[in-house]
Formats: structure tokens, sequence, C-alpha cells
């Protein structure tokens, strides 16, 4: 496809047959994961052991849904695969609603935008090893094409607490998506002054200057909350410290973002993808003053989960002045086989 895209210049044709065959990975994706065995992934033979072992207590004041989900399959004497295949299913819906509803947006391929999700290690991982936040950003990632969309604001809110009732740290994505809506509408040379901040913040995580320096404040913030633990200085056998591979991918993605931005014909479409980007480089502060907590890959699917909007505009968007992006699709491979090397 995106070679019939460069060479014979049918994108139309190829973006609109992208809506109709992007639904056979969707639902193979969907069943691979949701029949998957219960040793497969950090997180489900956790939940295993805590939704289906031990009875769970259900607790409205916090993160309640699996736990309601869980309720509810038990109830009609159903066993730990419908629960990982609803789950799978509530998963891959909103991936699917988000990658299409932001790829209209631009009028790009839709199917490019999945192949591009697909390409990078954290899509696996929120999957099947960190489930109750991969769904929860999942979620969050149809709410920001609602906010891009204009979208009814009830529904966007309604969406928002549905994620947070998944996993309370979406309180933080949702927090930066607002500040990243309200800095997009001052002035537009506020980009680069967001970008110097962020190679300044990479300095400090190189001076391991971060969040544990303000970890008091960040605990009573907190309060009895578990991951409060993070900031005692423990490492729970993860290695803690700067991270030059996410420094450089993390950067990386935003050289091509600031060039794609300056590539966009339409002021409106660069007035929403000032949005995706600020957000991007924001959450990337907080993975740089993370690297002192264990578990700070946790804090990296902030900026991460993003990468694929950043991108989706260079297949085939109309609204866009480069006209090679073969190049591009090369590079998601050669990203996806290099990642699978360094893990194995």
């Amino acid at each position: 496809m995106a070679l019939s895209s460069e060479i014979k210049e049918d994108i139309l044709v190829q973006n609109k047959l992208s809506n109709y065959l992007v639904l056979l990975p969707v639902i193979v994706l969907t069943l691979i994961t949701g029949f998957r065995a219960y040793d497969v992934g950090t997180d489900t033979g956790n939940y295993y052991f805590l939704l289906w072992v031990q009875k769970p207590e259900l607790n409205f004041s916090s993160e309640f849904l699996f736990q309601l989900i869980a309720l509810l399959l038990q109830n009609f004497d159903l066993d730990y695969t419908y629960f990982l295949s609803l789950v799978s299913i509530i998963f891959f819906y909103f991936i699917y609603k988000a990658l299409k509803n932001y790829s209209s947006l631009y009028q790009a391929n839709l199917l490019m935008a999945l192949f591009a999700f697909m390409s990078f290690f954290f899509f696996s991982n929120m999957s099947i090893n960190v489930i109750r936040q991969g769904v929860s950003l999942a979620i969050l990632l149809y709410v920001f094409t609602l906010l891009l969309k204009k979208d009814n604001k009830i529904k966007i809110i309604i969406y928002s607490i549905v994620a947070v009732a998944f996993h309370l740290t979406s309180i933080i994505p949702i927090l930066l998506v607002a500040l990243s809506y309200y800095l997009s509408t001052k002035s537009d040379k506020l980009i680069y002054f967001l970008v110097l901040l962020y190679f300044s913040v990479i300095l400090l995580a190189f001076l391991n200057i971060g969040f544990l320096n303000i970890a008091p404040s960040l605990s009573q913030l907190l309060g009895s909350d578990g991951r409060s633990s993070y900031l005692n200085g423990e490492t729970y056998d993860y290695v803690v410290g700067f991270k030059h591979q996410f420094v450089v991918f993390n950067t990386f993605f935003l050289l091509i973002a600031l060039y794609t931005r300056k590539n966009f014909t339409e002021i409106e479409l660069k007035k929403q993808y000032n949005v995706i980007l600020i957000y991007y480089v924001i959450a990337s502060w907080l993975l740089f003053l993370a690297f002192q907590l264990p578990f700070s890959d946790r804090w990296g699917l902030f900026s991460w989960v993003v990468i694929p909007f950043l991108i989706i505009p260079l297949f085939y968007s109309p609204y866009l002045k480069a006209k090679i992006r073969i190049h591009y699709i090369l590079m998601l491979i050669l990203i996806y086989v290099g990642f699978k090397f360094y893990a194995s």
C-alpha cells in the first residue's frame, strides 16, 4: 500500500481502502490478545491471582472498573479467559476509534496509522503487560481525539472519568492534555521555548535531579496511595538512573514532529497538531524527571502513546508539503526489528 501510494500516487484510493483493510488486523489482534495463556504478560498472571484466586473487593473511592468487570463475569460463572477477552475488546476498540478519529482529521491512511502504533515496543506492553494502564490510556487517546474534534464536552468528561476509573494515574495525562490545549492557544513561538526547556530537563536528569528531589511534596500529594512508595528511594530491582535510550528515542520523534509541523499547509490543522506536540514535550519532561524512580517506563507511556499521532499525518495527508514518505514506513519496520533485538 505504501509503495502504491508513492509510485502510482493513488493516495485517495489507498486511504479509502484502508478503512476496510484495517478491520482485519484489529480483529486478529483482539483475538490473539484476548485468548492468550495466563502466563503471557506480567499483569496477566497477577490479575488472575488478584481477581480470580482471591475475591476482589469493590472500592468505588478509587480504581474500581477492573474489579467490577471481574465480579460481573464471575457472577455469570465465566472464567478468566472471558475477562481477558473483554479487556482486549475494550482496549482495541478505543485504539481503533482513536486512530480513526485522528486519521480523519488529517485525511491520513488509517491502516498506516495502526501499523505505526503496532511498530512500537509499548504497543504489546499496553495490551498484555500493563493492561489496566493500557486500557486507560487507550480511552484517553480517544478522549484526546474528541477534544481535537471539538466534540460534546459531557462526552469528553464521561470518558475521562472512565479512564481514571481504570487507572488512577490517568489523572496525570488528563491534566497535561488540558494544559497543552490551553498553551496551544498562546503564541505560536511558545513551542520553541518548550523545546528549549525539554533539553534543559534532559540536563537535569543527566545530573540526577528529578522527582526524588521533590519527593516529600509528591508523597504528600499521593497520600496513602501505594505508588508513593516509589518515592522512598527503593528500586525494587529496577535499574534506575539516566536512560540515554529513552532520551534518544523521544528526541528523535520530537525532531520528526517539528519537521511535520513545519510542513503543514492548513493553519487550523497546525493548531490541532500543536496540542499533540505540546503534550508530547511536557510528558517527556515527566519521563526524564522520573529516571530516578523504579518503573520509569510507566511514566514513559504518557509520552510514547502519542508518538503515532505525531507521525500519522506523514502517511499521505494532503495537508503536508512533503511528498516522499516511504522511508517513514521503513523507519517503523527498523524500529520494530531493532527493539525486538534489543529486548532479546
